[in-house]
């Protein structure tokens, strides 16, 4: 929007090209010096929401103050996570209580404030998440307070209680990065929603149900409406949710590989990131392709270490096709364009080969 107004007006000198980014100074600059209308000005403060933006936070990116919101944001939580699993059994129930629910109180409440008052989205944003991440645990605290949650209890059997706090934390991540506009929350959001499908799995499979199994389809399930989301205009609660999906399909589809021991299915597991390669050349996204690299990487180890017993001549053949694909990839680079790039006849417009 904003380059789509200001390129036709636009006759700065040869230098201000190299200005990658402007900000609404820049903005007020060019309408003072008639590059742009002053209505033009007011339709691109509002259409980009730059309009009363603090100038303490800067824009979201890699920069010193991002970096610095979001090692303090995760290590309060850690912090939190420390002190719970250090105090917890020394706590007596109300106790337990009472902690989680300040902590959600102090997190929630300054987030708030920092978000709405102060107009510092990411601050805000990263004190909402933490809140958000103990939200599980005052649930649990109150299942506990109220007997849902009995002590002692083993996972199916507490199937109905971890129902409930999975459903009720999930529709609190819903509401609260709906409300906040913060994409972060969306890893928590998938969390609650994987947590709250391998339960109904065992609710419907039985005590013995398949945890990796289930894992895996549910984090394909989550890579799959990441890309929907990404061509939806979602990109920021795509990227996560496809993260998240991501870490959860290398875990637990490498486990069912590593145990299976069956060339069908390594063959299925080299086939899946394979195919991700393609995923990632298609979106453009390199996430996809890390994965997959790891991925294929996993495949090989286990030829080298299992099929072939550690033989010498596998890792050599090995490393004599990964140079070569280097070089392959170095060649296509310098003259890929003129290998595939074909010429056509100028009459009938069609391809000319030549022999």
């Amino acid at each position: 929007m904003v380059h789509a107004i200001i390129t036709p007006y636009y006759t700065g000198r040869r230098e201000d090209t190299h200005k990658e980014t402007f900000d609404i100074t820049d903005l007020k600059r060019w309408q003072e010096q008639g590059i742009i209308s002053e209505q033009q000005l007011e339709a691109i403060i509002k259409q980009e929401q730059t309009e009363n933006k603090p100038a303490g936070e800067k824009k979201p990116g890699l920069n010193l103050i991002t970096v610095l919101y979001y090692f303090g944001g995760f290590l309060a939580l850690l912090s939190f996570t420390l002190f719970i699993g250090v105090n917890w059994d020394n706590l007596p129930p109300w106790g337990r209580f009472a902690t989680a629910l300040s902590a959600i109180i102090v997190t929630g409440g300054l987030g708030l404030w920092l978000r709405f008052i102060q107009k510092l989205e990411i601050a805000g944003g990263l004190m909402l998440f933490v809140a958000t991440a103990i939200l599980p645990l005052l649930i649990y605290t109150i299942s506990s307070l109220t007997g849902i949650w009995p002590e002692g209890a083993s996972f199916y059997e507490l199937r109905f209680a971890v129902l409930i706090m999975g459903l009720i934390s999930l529709i609190g991540a819903i509401v609260i990065m709906f409300y906040t506009r913060f994409p972060l929350i969306a890893v928590l959001a998938a969390g609650f929603a994987h947590l709250t499908l391998i339960d109904i799995v065992q609710m419907l499979w039985g005590e013995s149900f398949l945890f990796n199994e289930s894992t895996a389809i549910i984090s394909s399930i989550f890579i799959l409406i990441g890309i929907w989301m990404t061509f939806y205009g979602m990109k920021d609660y795509a990227f996560w949710l496809k993260l998240y999906g991501l870490i959860w399909l290398l875990f637990s589809f490498s486990i069912l590989f590593f145990e299976s021991g069956s060339i069908i299915f390594g063959l299925l597991y080299l086939a899946t990131y394979i195919i991700m390669v393609g995923i990632s050349l298609y979106l453009h996204e390199a996430m996809f392709m890390v994965f997959a690299v790891v991925g294929i990487y996993l495949y090989i180890f286990n030829l080298v270490f299992d099929i072939f017993q550690g033989s010498a001549i596998f890792p050599l053949i090995l490393g004599i096709a990964g140079i070569s694909i280097v070089l392959l990839a170095v060649l296509l680079q310098k003259y890929g364009r003129r290998f595939f790039q074909r010429k056509t006849d100028e009459k009938t417009n069609l391809p000319v080969t030549k022999l």
